[in-house]
């Protein structure tokens, strides 16, 4: 049983349903100053990105998504400053399925070995700790934040 890909399955399957019927010029609004889901879907994809190079393989993300994405930075409000949501959800989707193949491929060996980068050490020490943070816990928090964008915009509940 690969409980990391059917989780991330799951987790990939209720991005799209948050997203279904939102459309694409309304990516980057930011009611109350909700980070917005072209932001969001770049961030996450990024992080999965992270996840994978952290299992040994490589990210799937454009270079310049991390710059974009950078927690540090203040979001666009500019819809033409992040890709169609078409392309991010594809984006997203590869990222989070690449990294949990990864995650899948690794020995017992591999995702025991201390992670070191630079955050959260102590709390998630292990490469398997982190990857598997960066994969669910940390997508599925930032869901949560997309999940009450899609409330703040007018949508009805999914559930």
């Amino acid at each position: 049983m690969n409980i990391i890909g059917t989780n991330t399955n799951a987790t990939i399957s209720y991005a799209k349903q948050i997203l279904s019927d939102i459309d694409d010029a309304s990516m980057c609004e930011q009611p109350l100053g909700l980070n917005h889901p072209a932001w969001l879907l770049m961030h996450l994809a990024t992080a999965a990105d992270y996840a994978a190079t952290l299992l040994g393989g490589k990210g799937v993300c454009p270079a310049s998504w991390n710059e974009i994405s950078d927690t540090k930075k203040p979001l666009s409000k500019n819809r033409a400053d992040y890709p169609s949501k078409d392309e991010l959800l594809k984006t997203f989707e590869a990222a989070f399925q690449n990294a949990s193949k990864l995650y899948q491929d690794s020995s017992l060996e591999a995702l025991s070995k201390p992670q070191k980068l630079g955050f959260f050490e102590s709390e998630l020490p292990s490469v398997g700790e982190m990857a598997t943070f960066l994969i669910l816990s940390h997508t599925n928090l930032h869901l949560g934040q997309l999940s009450a964008w899609r409330r703040a915009v007018g949508k009805g509940p999914l559930f």
